[in-house]
This record gives structure tokens, C-alpha cells and sequence, in this order.
């Protein structure tokens, strides 16, 4: 299970609103925020890995490809 944090954010609310409607509802929001930002930080992740991996297929073997990349960078 992920650990979690309590976080305490400062409002000025009018008397005329409810306080505890207004703290439901916002705990609804801030859940609803929260599961829909889940997917966006696992889809980053996912992105970086294929990046670092590369993008474009190459038939070339690892030792091919480390000897043009020191080609490239250092006239070799």
C-alpha cells in the first residue's frame, strides 16, 4: 500500500456556506484529482523508459552502434 500524506490547505469561506458540505465536497474533488492523476505520472514513466531505450528500430548490434555514436562525437 502507498503511503500516504495529510495536507491542510487554508480557506476563507463566507458564514453563509455550509462547512461541512464544503469540506465533502472538496474531499470528493481532491479523490477525484488524485485517482485522474495516477495514469498521467505511469504514461511519463512509460515515455522516458522508450526514450531511453530508443524510438526508431535498428537492425545495427550494440558494439555497431556504440562505434558509430564514438564516430560521431569523436571524429574516430
Amino acid at each position: 500500500m502507498d503511503a500516504t500524506t495529510t495536507i491542510k490547505v487554508p480557506v476563507n469561506v463566507p458564514k453563509s456556506y455550509s462547512i461541512d458540505l464544503l469540506r465533502e465536497q472538496l474531499a470528493a474533488y481532491a479523490k477525484q484529482l488524485i485517482a485522474s492523476a495516477k495514469p498521467a505520472a505511469k504514461a511519463k514513466r512509460r515515455y522516458r523508459h522508450e526514450a531511453l531505450c530508443g524510438i526508431f528500430n535498428s537492425d545495427a548490434t550494440e558494439e555497431q552502434l556504440i562505434e558509430d555514436y564514438l564516430q560521431e562525437k569523436y571524429k574516430l
